[in-house]
């Protein structure tokens, strides 16, 4: 008999509504996990329904100290947690060479498997992601990114496996029934709805998203904008959108995204930078159409219903292009093709999932 193996997930940016988080969650939802036995990690914060959601599928969530605020006596109780549980793999998830602090602490208390998972092309710790550059890449073991740039960001021209950040397709799949009883539930009649999903931080570029909206207003004045997502920006947005607020709906954080997006028309991200953004993919399977930045990275296309602009490029042609597009589609159609193409093209999270467990056990 095959022995279980005990996984220790991180995310280096704590357990809250965020991408990084999302894939976790998607990830062990999707995945057959006789045979693992998993710990997750909860540092800087948890919040209690992710908490109660990790939880309920029979994972342990492990409170320890404020990574950011700590880091030594966070280290210090990870290595001891390895040793005493005995830990196998080690698989953290983040953005830069301050994994080091992971992959050292595993190597120090004798795990073998130390996975650094990269979601991101970018990170705000420069000065310690440079410094910690060369003790990350000493002692992580395997090497995993959600895309190819977010791989070659991380690991530079050393070897690693893409992961693609996918989804389950039945959820995000496009329905009619769900569009006009969410639409109805909503107020929404015949109006133009636009979305935004992201949290609430400087590199979702809101402040641009509400120039574009204003242009759209000029187009379509009775239209609206969803912004789902909360963080520590949203107020400050909240104040710069007052002129224009009985447009906005501010959702906050919500557990019903997928329906929410059957009420959509059209979504924009116009994002300063991403890794492989989970939300295109999301909103491609519901036949959506998406006007992106160009700064992020094509790896996340699968479908005709995605576009990138420039965010040098005035407001107003994001405005107009994003009306055009969404006035243009073909809802049910788009939906049925987008949901082919995304499991042909890696993003069917069942998929990836059992691929990911073949790792854990091999």
């Amino acid at each position: 008999m095959e022995k279980t193996k005990k996984v220790l997930i991180i995310s280096t940016v704590g357990l809250i509504k965020d991408g990084i988080t999302s894939i976790i969650i998607s990830y062990l939802k999707a995945m057959d996990r006789k045979g693992l036995d998993i710990f997750v990690l909860g540092t800087i914060c948890v919040e209690k329904t992710i908490r109660d959601e990790i939880e309920g599928m029979g994972c342990q969530v492990i409170d320890f100290p404020n990574r950011r605020e700590k880091p030594f006596q966070y280290m210090m109780a990870l290595i001891k947690l390895i040793r005493k549980e005995h830990i196998n793999i080690v698989h953290a998830h983040g953005n830069s060479g301050t994994m080091a602090i992971e992959m050292t602490a595993a190597w120090l208390g004798g795990c073998k498997r130390r996975i650094a998972h990269s979601h991101n092309t970018k990170c705000d710790q420069i000065k310690a992601d440079k410094l910690l550059r060369p003790i990350f890449n000493l002692f992580y073991t395997d090497a995993f990114a959600c895309g190819e740039n977010a791989g070659k960001w991380l690991f530079g021209d050393r070897s690693f496996k893409v992961l693609k950040n996918g989804r389950d397709i039945s959820l995000y799949a496009f329905n009619e029934n769900v569009r006009e009883k969410v639409r109805k539930e909503l107020g929404i009649k015949l109006q133009l709805v636009i979305g935004h999903v992201g949290g609430f931080v400087e590199q979702k570029n809101h402040r641009f998203l509400l120039e574009i909206y204003k242009q759209i207003l000029r187009i379509e004045p009775m239209s609206k904008l969803f912004m789902i997502g909360d963080g520590p920006l949203r107020s400050s947005i909240e104040k710069d959108a007052r002129n224009i607020s009985n447009n906005i709906i501010f959702t906050g954080n919500v557990d019903c995204t997928a329906d929410l997006l059957q009420a959509m028309d059209g979504m924009l991200l116009p994002s300063l930078f991403e890794g492989l953004p989970l939300v295109a993919v999301e909103w491609q399977m519901n036949g959506l159409p998406c006007l992106l930045s160009d700064t992020i990275t094509k790896e996340c296309v699968f479908s005709k219903s995605v576009e990138f602009l420039s965010i040098d490029v005035d407001p107003e042609v994001w405005a107009k292009r994003i009306v055009e597009m969404a006035h243009n589609n073909i809802r049910g159609e788009e939906a049925l093709d987008a949901i082919k193409q995304a499991k042909s093209a890696g993003f069917d999270i069942k998929d990836n999932a059992a691929l990911l467990k073949q790792y854990y056990m091999s």
